[in-house]
């Protein structure tokens, strides 16, 4: 899973006119933005590639002019003067501050790179002494492109007298600014300063400009950058065989699954970018059948991520298999590396033909209408989302269509807490800000489940696998309080719907309860220990859901009534039942998914749609290079249909969530298999599709070809 941590706000102090509010996210403290103007760029820099030690500029005051620098806060005043100087006759004062971030401030954003390092150093000197030392500090007002303004400190130092001090330190920033501002404050507003001298240097090399893709065609018989990923496989150049041209890339001596070509590709990739991705593989002569997959590495601050770009896919010696997927780099990387795997065994295999392609910029249609102004008054509209679909064209087609969000991934249990007690809040924070900043209603999911919870979470007090004993129970169960409790107290202010337990019903069963390590420690008293702490943590307002797949299948929909029905007959707190409906374009019938909203509906339970899309594929094992026309339109008019199910059930039902913001984000791309699905309203290009306009404007969808009926 996807995991980060969140590194802390700069606590500030503030003066008398600045009150400095308590963010959603605790105890940590943010200052209010002052409303300052840009001051304008202080010099034509062109740094060239590679430059380092480059000295950006420097500001000694010398001039008897400001030399680009402006007040902060309202009532600041700055001025050149001779009075004090640490170099020459010059410095700059700052007087009149009324908080301590008011002083003197550099725009910045026209000098700086991201990611480029740079030493920003100064001298300040105290006008007067003081009792009490003071707090000076550089600091980078930082306002990303469509993100919350922060502040980040370079370098600070504590004095009380009238000495010159040295202020030096080092500042890098990542993605898009719409301004960096350099400012010296001090903890005493109602003294003014002298600031000198201050200089700032380029000291890491320019990053290369990224190129839009790689191809590795092998004609010029090298590997082209392809190396063996773990070191003891062979990876070289062969013309016993090639999909095109005379030459591929032969990978043998394979010690295990993961191992085989890799190829480093940190230099072509960006967050937030996406890319086409494609090879053709086929396997050695002599080896028996095996599933190939193509695979991603991330790198980041020690930390290892694994991503399948395109899932297994079935490989023999008789022909060239294509594999191709879509990627996007979602997250920090120090490193990504492309490699090939197998699901099992340790085939040799060919390779060729390899493509990494930039997709151009998306954008979306700004002239339809909003989805979710189409239910307003019936139901709210959600999608889920990962951090970086805050930003951008993705970010921008969620504010237009979606008025609720839920997190795919980010508040999972192994994304919050990967290890126990280590809490990894950095990309769950960014979606709730996402939501607070643009009015959008936030699902949790989910605080209890089987899968994607760290393996920490069932072993013993020794480090062993838990075995069922009452130690072990008890154990388990604090451990679930504690997680529930740290969650509850960074979101309970700002989430009212929480998935408290996801997926706990089996009907292969006898009694109906998934054999989970929950329930075979706990038995069922996971499920009302969490909802019960649930609950005491976020208060008598939040809106707590059991969650479940396939809840339209008459014997697990009966299962899982009767244990709400039980656990709501012993006082324990569930409001609501949420329906995932991952369903197909064949199955099943919209009157069955109709029946569970009643059924649950009578025990007096809000619904919530939790996780819709609508696969193309009546198997798992089925195929399609290009979607065929008349699926897409088959699809459209079962949405509606669908839809229109919900809209009389809107008595029963507060919020309907589709499972991703478009067919190019969608877990159907390599769940059951690795294959082309698009099973919601966008397309990969954010073009509304036959489905969206089936909910939006029924006349732009063709007929349901003859035969057809919902």
């Amino acid at each position: 899973m996807r995991s980060c941590w969140v590194k802390p706000f700069c606590l500030v102090l503030a003066g008398a006119l600045l009150l400095s509010p308590v963010g959603w996210w605790g105890a940590s403290v943010v200052k209010a933005a002052p409303s300052i103007e840009h001051s304008p760029p202080v010099s034509d820099v062109v740094l060239s590639a590679g430059s380092i030690h480059k000295t950006i500029g420097t500001y000694g005051f010398e001039q008897g002019n400001s030399d680009g620098w402006k007040p902060r806060g309202t009532y600041t005043q700055i001025a050149s003067v001779t009075e004090a100087a640490y170099g020459g006759t010059h410095s700059l004062k700052a007087t009149a501050r009324t908080a301590a971030w008011n002083g003197a401030e550099l725009d910045v954003k026209s000098l700086l790179q991201p990611d480029v390092e740079y030493e920003i150093s100064g001298y300040v000197k105290l006008d007067g002494h003081s009792a009490v030392p003071s707090m000076v500090k550089l600091t980078v007002e930082q306002q990303p492109t469509g993100g919350t303004t922060t502040w980040k400190t370079v370098t600070q130092t504590e004095t009380a007298d009238t000495s010159w001090v040295k202020l030096q330190g080092k500042y890098t920033f990542t993605g898009g600014m719409d301004a960096l501002k350099l400012y010296v404050e001090s903890s005493n507003p109602a003294q003014a300063y002298y600031v000198d001298e201050i200089e700032i240097t380029q000291v890491s090399k320019t990053p290369p400009e990224p190129a839009n893709g790689i191809v590795s065609g092998f004609e010029d018989g090298t590997a082209q950058g392809w190396v063996s990923r773990m070191g003891d496989e062979t990876v070289q150049v062969s013309d016993a065989d090639a999909r095109s041209g005379s030459y591929s890339l032969l990978t043998t001596g394979r010690q295990k699954t993961y191992a085989g070509p890799k190829l480093d590709v940190t230099a072509t990739m960006q967050k937030g970018s996406r890319y086409t991705v494609s090879t053709w593989v086929k396997l050695a002569p002599g080896e028996q059948p095996a599933k190939v997959r193509l695979s991603v590495q991330r790198d980041h601050q020690g930390d290892s991520a694994y991503e399948t770009v395109v899932g297994d896919t079935a490989t023999t010696t008789g022909g060239w298999m294509h594999l191709s997927g879509m990627y996007t780099l979602a997250h920090d990387a120090d490193t990504v590396s492309m490699y090939l795997e197998t699901a099992e065994g340790t085939s040799s295999f060919y390779m060729d033909d390899f493509e990494l392609s930039l997709v151009p910029p998306l954008a979306i249609e700004k002239d339809i209408p909003s989805l979710y102004g189409l239910y307003g008054g019936q139901f709210s509209i959600g999608t889920a989302i990962e951090a970086f679909q805050t930003e951008g064209a993705y970010g921008e087609l969620v504010q237009k269509h979606f008025n609720s969000v839920v997190a795919g991934n980010a508040m999972k249990p192994i994304s919050l807490q990967p290890s126990e007690g280590q809490f990894h809040w950095e990309e769950a924070d960014q979606i709730v800000q996402f939501a607070r900043q643009h009015g959008l209603e936030i699902r949790f999911h989910t605080l209890v489940w089987h899968n994607q919870t760290g393996d920490w979470m069932f072993k013993d007090k020794n480090g062993q696998p838990m075995t069922p004993t009452a130690e072990n129970k008890k154990l388990l169960l604090d451990r679930l309080e504690t997680h529930i409790r740290a969650v509850a107290a960074r979101y309970k202010n700002v989430i009212t719907d929480w998935d408290v337990v996801n997926e706990v019903i089996d009907p292969d069963q006898p009694d109906g309860m998934r054999r989970s390590k929950w329930y075979q420690i706990t038995g069922t008293d996971y499920i009302e220990k969490a909802f019960r702490v649930t609950r005491e943590a976020t208060g008598p307002n939040a809106r707590l859901f059991i969650n479940d797949y396939n809840t339209h299948e008459p014997k697990k929909r009966d299962f899982l009534y009767n244990l709400v029905r039980d656990l709501l007959a012993k006082g324990v707190p569930i409001d609501g039942v949420g329906h995932q409906s991952h369903i197909r374009l064949e199955f099943p019938a919209i009157s069955e998914i109709e029946q569970s909203i009643e059924k649950f509906a009578s025990l007096g339970l809000d619904n919530q749609i939790t996780e819709l899309d609508m696969g193309l594929y009546s198997n798992d094992t089925d195929r399609y290079e290009t979607i065929p026309e008349s699926m897409l339109i088959r699809q459209a008019h079962r949405y509606r249909a669908l839809f229109d199910m919900f809209s009389r059930q809107q008595e029963h039902i507060s919020n309907v969530t589709i499972w991703g913001t478009d067919d190019g984000n969608t877990w159907l791309s390599t769940f059951p298999i690795a294959r082309l699905d698009k099973p919601l309203l966008f397309d990969e290009r954010l073009k509304a599709k036959y489905a969206y306009w089936a909910l939006a404007d029924p006349s732009k969808v063709p007929s349901l070809p003859a035969g057809n009926n919902e």
